[in-house]
């Protein structure tokens, strides 16, 4: 038996009002009681019809009311209420004249009035409902709308006993869409039965099995029951009658004792022809009879057209005469009524394909005649514009020679500039590769003075005339080393490889120690120096070393140019705790910089005039790291200056607001063991520590650390990267290796700076944390105070950058 499908689900967006909410509701609980309640459906569609009355909107208004004719529509169809139904739909599709002809809702309608159309015998026009449904269904990618529509065209061409036409619809609607339980039952089953008219029995039980499977997985037993009754018919038909008869008692099984419903009698029927067929006519009779106990043989429906078949069959062969003949009456009434309705479709369908052809027929001849025209009018074009073309073709000739002659010298210029700027890419990558190799090679000594002069200041019986000049020394290093970073970054940035890591830290205490150097450079040129903090964030989220950077080069500037007044320093958030922003304000009283030379002095390299590099020096890289920078974390540079007058640097920044960490002593006693092959490294350490009551053991590479770790009690662990390196089995293998025997122990990697952290393998798991190099006792402080477990328990590894 066939099932109709009707779509489901308005495609309209919900009026954007106050009572938009409601009436959202009302649309799914309607279409929710839908199949299995009509008539509340119903009371949800008349919900939304007042409700829609109220939106001041008159598109939506109208497309809310749309909506409600199109469920009180569907509802009144599955009621059997067709001629109330037809005028609902009517006017819903009224309502969405001058709306978007493609929407899902026009579809929806369309469908439903296709059902409509069908039911009171204009099946040509519900062919044409269908297919307009589904252009739209197709246009809006509403795959599973589609397939039902491409179901419900099947169905008036089975109507019309076009069995072939109607398996390909089948066909097309299974390959459209096949994600619903309901829609592949309803299709399966449908095509079972068509192959049963075509007494295709074999390809009909596969279908019905399939249907049986969607029909289990919706756990309806009345369901299950209706598809086995068909699946036992094509049983029946393939002679299999044990399988069959095993089929019809699992469906007696699924229905109540007193169930009397259609489905039960059609398979009391079948099961009378399966008596039947096996001889047993006795059992028939008494099946035939149970089937149709108590009903009006001259007003039974069309699904009783098998079973008075098989109760004619069963009276006759039994010599029942009477009873055959009324059966037989009965079954040649449902045959006339069902080749009436065959062949009013199919008469209604053959006109609307005579209709569609003499439609292209028309389309062909008014096709061929405005060929016609646009041929003569081509032929008028072609006589007009022929001596013009003559004239044309001349001059375009001697243009063609002067086109060539300015091409060959265009072609000999590019041969010209392929060179050059091939020659200029190879000498900006020998530039790049010469910064960088050589950042790299100063810093390397670099870092060594600076770690000696660092360990000699930190000795508490040096003379203070010593500790001066050593000082001093200190001091010029940082600024050479400063110059070095300097280069490596702009390296970086010639090729976008310039990195943030944004983290959690203290703007205060950061900006009291960048000053600090350069406040004593001002005091020496008689310059007053003021740093302001009143309005300043104290933790916040950013990469402390690249903002110490920024910092640094803007005062250096600042000390340069400035012969008399002062320099102030100043830090304040802005802006609302939506939009919050961390302002840096750098300025001085110095020589100024002109305005046209604004955004000269943040390229590279460049400062105001020629004289201002003899007189003040610099290499011009500052101001250009500064703003790539500034760029690199989301925030922007800009300076304000005359000339004569001074200049104020403004660094804008993103501000994120962080909690200040739990302060916690540092790790005392033999708790600490750093594996550094470097005896200047491991010194350096040792004095970094000592002043704070901290003890270091020392392994010079792993297999010695192996050997401590197994003697117990260390719970911090601190691996170079470079000895990790120099291990035999590789630095993977030994940093895994140390992980497994640290135990509980804390992993802290000392990495080089300049490492690209993108696919680090330092950051897997079993590492607490990677301290970049150089660094100071404040950058290695607070790295032993942090709280936290061994590496394996931590989510993800932190990495600290020291400026």
């Amino acid at each position: 038996m066939a099932m109709m499908l009707l779509a489901a689900q308005p495609g309209h967006a919900a009026p954007a009002s106050e009572t938009a909410p409601a009436i959202a509701a009302a649309a799914a609980a309607a279409k929710a009681s839908m199949v299995a309640d009509p008539e509340q459906a119903l009371v949800y569609a008349g919900r939304i019809d007042i409700l829609a009355r109220k939106l001041p909107d008159p598109r939506r208004r109208k497309a809310a009311l749309a909506t409600a004719r199109w469920l009180a529509g569907e509802a009144d169809l599955r009621l059997n209420e067709v001629q109330r139904a037809g005028p609902l739909l009517a006017d819903g599709i009224r309502l969405l004249e001058g709306a978007d002809a493609s929407s899902k809702l026009r579809g929806d309608l369309l469908m439903s009035q296709g059902a409509f159309l069908a039911a009171t015998g204009k099946a040509a026009q519900a062919l044409a409902n269908y297919q307009a449904a589904h252009r739209i269904f197709s246009s809006a990618d509403e795959d599973r709308s589609a397939a039902i529509a491409l179901q419900n065209i099947a169905m008036l061409y089975s109507a019309a006993n076009d069995l072939e036409r109607a398996e390909r619809y089948y066909v097309r609607a299974a390959n459209t869409f096949g994600g619903d339980v309901l829609l592949s039952l309803s299709l399966r089953n449908n095509l079972g039965g068509l192959f049963l008219r075509a007494d295709r029995y074999a390809d009909a039980e596969v279908q019905f099995g399939r249907a049986l499977a969607s029909a289990r997985a919706m756990r309806d037993p009345a369901l299950e029951a209706r598809i086995l009754s068909n699946l036992a018919r094509a049983q029946i038909d393939l002679r299999k009658f044990d399988e069959a008869a095993a089929t019809l008692d699992h469906a007696f099984s699924l229905l109540k004792p007193d169930n009397n419903t259609t489905t039960r009698r059609q398979l009391l029927a079948t099961a009378a022809r399966l008596s039947a067929d096996r001889g047993d006519l006795a059992n028939a009779t008494r099946l035939v009879a149970l089937a149709f106990d108590a009903l009006d043989l001259s007003a039974t429906g069309a699904e009783f057209s098998g079973a008075h078949g098989i109760a004619y069959k069963v009276y006759g062969e039994t010599g029942e005469a009477k009873l055959a003949l009324v059966h037989l009456e009965a079954l040649k009434r449902l045959n006339d009524e069902a080749a009436k309705v065959a062949t009013t479709t199919s008469a209604a369908l053959m006109g609307a394909k005579f209709d569609y052809q003499g439609q292209q027929l028309t389309i062909a001849r008014l096709t061929s005649e405005q060929l016609r025209k646009a041929a003569e009018f081509q032929r008028t074009l072609f006589f007009s514009l022929g001596g013009a073309t003559l004239a044309v073709i001349a001059m375009l000739s001697w243009g063609l020679i002067t086109i060539r002659r300015s091409r060959n010298r265009v072609r000999d210029a590019n041969i010209v500039l392929h060179h050059t700027n091939t020659a200029l890419e190879k000498a900006l990558a020998a530039k790049t590769e010469f910064l960088a190799t050589t950042s790299h090679e100063i810093r390397t000594p670099l870092n060594g003075i600076l770690g000696m002069t660092q360990v000699m200041l930190s000795a508490n019986r040096l003379d203070a005339d010593v500790r001066e000049r050593i000082g001093l020394v200190h001091g010029a290093g940082l600024t050479m080393r400063s110059l070095v970073d300097d280069i490596l970054d702009l390296a970086k940035m010639e090729t976008g490889n310039l990195t943030v890591d944004p983290q959690p830290m203290d703007l205060r205490t950061m900006l009291g120690e960048v000053t600090k150097l350069w406040e004593e450079q001002a005091h020496a040129k008689g310059l007053a120096f003021r740093l302001d903090l009143a309005h300043a964030p104290d933790w916040i989220v950013c990469d402390a070393g690249r903002l110490r950077q920024i910092v640094f080069n803007l005062l250096s500037n600042a000390v340069k140019f400035t012969l008399a007044g002062g320099i102030t320093v100043r830090a304040l958030q802005q802006g609302t705790d939506e939009q919050r922003e961390l302002s840096l304000i750098v300025a001085d009283s110095g020589i100024g910089i002109p305005q046209d030379k604004f955004e000269e002095i943040f390229q590279s390299f460049h400062q105001v005039d020629a004289s201002t590099t003899r007189r003040f020096g610099g290499t011009g890289l500052g101001l250009a790291i500064c703003r790539n920078i500034a760029h690199a974390l989301a925030g922007s540079i800009r300076v304000e200056s005359s000339e004569g007058t001074g200049t104020a640097f403004t660094l804008t920044l993103p501000l994120v607001l962080a909690e200040a960490p739990e302060e916690e002593r540092p790790v005392a006693g033999p708790s600490i063991l750093l594996v550094e092959g470097n005896p200047i490294a491991r010194s350096t350490v040792r004095a970094l520590l000592q002043p704070h009551g901290i003890t270091v053991q020392f392994a010079s590479d792993p297999k010695e650390a192996l050997t401590k770790l197994e003697e117990g009690d260390v719970l911090t662990l601190l691996l170079d990267e470079a000895t990790l390196n120099k291990a035999a089995e590789g630095g993977a293998s030994a940093l895994e290796r140390l992980v497994s025997a640290a135990k509980d122990a804390r992993v802290i990697v000392l990495s080089r700076k300049d490492r690209s952290r993108e696919q680090d393998p330092l950051l897997g798991g079993g590492v607490f944390q990677v301290l970049e190099k150089p660094f100071s006792a404040s950058d290695l402080l607070p790295v032993l105070q942090t709280r936290g477990g061994s590496g394996n328990d931590r989510a993800s590894t932190l990495v600290s950058r020291a400026a």
